[in-house]
């Protein structure tokens, strides 16, 4: 698809919106329009040309291709953008849907097109509140469920009030065959002393594209834990803004990428400390084979008068083909002169001495291998604190390992 077909085809969309919001969706269109692909931020698609992934997808199509018994059961369920709404709440949840009226509907971002593209589109949506002093031990699953070849944009709000605690679990499923396209906007606001844990999962398929944008601001003594797992897709780009406003607010991104064949991964962090105070750290890591692309770019921007902060950034990557391709783009931007500031980025094949060491302990050299990729990104999931979600990410980490990757082939 072209621009001038993506135009058609929201326009069609916005013919059918309600009336309050014709106007706004149609300056949104128009933006994207103006614009194309252009991003406004330098080099932040630099290896990931989204025209062509768009121009890939098959839009011909809107038959439903799913098998029921694949669609999740629990929590939030956005099948193919429609909201289904659980029926049962944790205590200290409430919850209302996103519309032009809300309160937050002022907040959106407008950042680059993708961003014009999300309103122009704009589908459903929720805002999730969590009251003060909530201690939520269960996690609040969210699903994103494509069976049908369309573009589709769902918007969530999380407001996580002071002292309160919660994780949050995004996952975005997809059947074999919908050529969608998935341009989800989130939102997350954590409150003094709140501490809140948000794990973004993409399971989609080989036809899909998925563009998926994290807003986050964080308050003094509080904490935000982002994770991103991309364990199967076409095109995956995850955009992460976090912003620390205020003295003791800590912000975190562990992530993990599994590709193969000719999959894309793209990850794009961008940690803002406009505080003194405020700490993060970032680790990235990905397990790569075949054809495949990985690609990190992350910045960190300590603002002036921003003193005593302290941030970490590091990006490993592990390549299991001769063929697959990382792409590594540490930045710092510096405005104080009192920081504690690191960065790095290594990229490496299976280590034979490693091999080695467990074929001497009577391990098969393809067991060891496994293995040891194991262990490599065992150290992003072993950071999941909702223990829950640690064993089922694990899990699903496990399974894709054995399915997805021959071990060593290339060695």
């Amino acid at each position: 698809m072209n621009i001038d077909t993506i135009t058609a085809l929201v326009e069609k969309k916005i013919n059918d919106a309600p009336a309050n919001l014709k106007d706004f969706a149609r300056a949104q269109l128009n933006n994207f329009s103006k614009r194309g692909f252009k991003e406004i931020i330098p080099d932040s698609y630099k290896f990931t040309n989204l025209e062509s992934f768009f121009a890939s997808l098959d839009q011909s199509s809107s038959e439903e291709k799913n098998d029921e018994e694949d669609i999740p059961r629990q929590g939030f369920i956005f099948k193919d953008g429609v909201l289904t709404l659980p029926k049962d709440l944790p205590s200290g949840v409430s919850i209302k849907l996103f519309t032009p009226q809300s309160d937050e509907f002022k907040e959106i971002q407008v950042e680059t097109p993708l961003s014009s593209l999300h309103h122009a589109l704009l589908g459903d949506g929720v805002i999730i509140e969590i009251a003060e002093g909530t201690q939520a031990e269960a996690p609040i699953m969210i699903t994103h469920f494509l069976s049908k070849s369309q573009m589709i944009s769902p918007t969530v709000f999380v407001m996580a009030h002071s002292g309160s605690r919660v994780t949050l679990v995004e996952e975005i499923r997809s059947t074999e065959l919908a050529s969608s396209a998935l341009i989800s906007e989130t939102y997350i606001k954590v409150y003094p002393s709140a501490s809140v844990e948000h794990i973004s999962i993409d399971r989609g398929n080989l036809s899909g594209i998925n563009h998926s944008s994290v807003f986050a601001d964080v308050q003094n003594d509080a904490d935000f834990r982002s994770f991103f797992l991309s364990v199967s897709g076409k095109m995956n780009r995850k955009n992460l803004t976090i912003n620390l406003n205020a003295p003791g607010a800590n912000g975190e991104n562990h992530s993990l990428f599994l590709t193969n064949g000719k999959e894309h991964s793209d990850f794009y962090t961008e940690m803002n400390h406009k505080s003194p105070d405020t700490t993060s750290n970032q680790v990235t890591k990905g397990i790569l084979d075949e054809s495949s692309k990985g690609i990190f770019t992350g910045r960190i921007h300590i603002f002036p008068k921003s003193q005593r902060v302290s941030a970490k950034q590091l990006n490993k990557n592990l390549l299991l083909s001769s063929k697959a391709q990382v792409h590594s783009q540490p930045q710092l931007e510096i405005f104080a002169d009192d920081v504690k500031c690191s960065h790095g980025s290594t990229t490496g094949q299976l280590s034979s001495d490693e091999v080695f060491y467990f074929q001497t302990r009577g391990i098969p050299a393809e067991k060891a291998k496994a293995l040891i990729a194991l262990g490599f990104g065992l150290e992003i999931v072993q950071r999941i604190k909702n223990r829950e979600t640690q064993n089922n990410v694990l899990s699903i980490i496990r399974a894709k390992l054995a399915e997805k990757f021959s071990i060593g082939r290339d060695l």
